[in-house]
């Protein structure tokens, strides 16, 4: 759905749509990091990317400790993939904000806010602002971070993609990305 198309919706259907596009993004970015776990362990079969962990935060890991291993990435590669991981387990946090709590419209101002559904030790409940083009921007990130591990993949397996391994990457709503050089 185009993203003005999406601004017409009513508030409720917008965070109900734009939780989808997350969670559908986060999905894709999960396979891209189970693809380079696959490459990283010299695996080459279709479906060699089964046999990675089952948790994000554990995938990105187990990314890392295999780059530290692999032995066939020049310096800047290496630096460049290890980016990518971090920038992967930085948007994975910011999505748990949207997928773990509740995203729901302050009863006074009516704008969106993140409600943690714990209570700190503090007795404190985490409450964040949020916006439209918040979650937007998450989905965008998510997107572009996808494309650099796809892209990383890719440059380990057969040191193809390099400009999207390597490079700047923005991701777009439409789930394309742009390759910035």
């Amino acid at each position: 759905m185009d993203i003005e198309q999406v601004r017409d919706l009513s508030d409720e259907d917008q965070r109900v749509f734009l939780l989808g596009r997350v969670a559908s993004e986060t999905t894709r970015m999960d396979a891209a990091l189970r693809m380079l776990h696959a490459a990283l362990r010299g695996e080459h079969s279709v479906d060699a990317f089964l046999d990675a962990p089952n948790f994000v935060s554990t995938l990105v890991k187990e990314c890392r400790s295999l780059l530290s291993a692999y032995g066939e990435l020049d310096e800047g590669a290496l630096r460049a993939v290890r980016r990518t991981l971090t920038d992967a387990s930085a948007a994975y946090s910011r999505r748990n904000r949207f997928m773990h709590d509740m995203l729901r419209a302050d009863l006074l101002t009516r704008e969106w806010q993140l409600a943690g559904l714990v209570r700190r030790a503090d007795g404190e409940q985490p409450v964040e602002p949020t916006r439209f083009d918040n979650m937007v921007g998450l989905v965008c990130d998510l997107v572009g971070v996808t494309w650099r591990v796809r892209g990383a993949a890719f440059y380990v397996h057969n040191r193809s993609w390099q400009g999207s391994a390597l490079g700047a990457v923005t991701g777009q709503w439409d789930g394309s990305a742009e390759y910035l050089g």
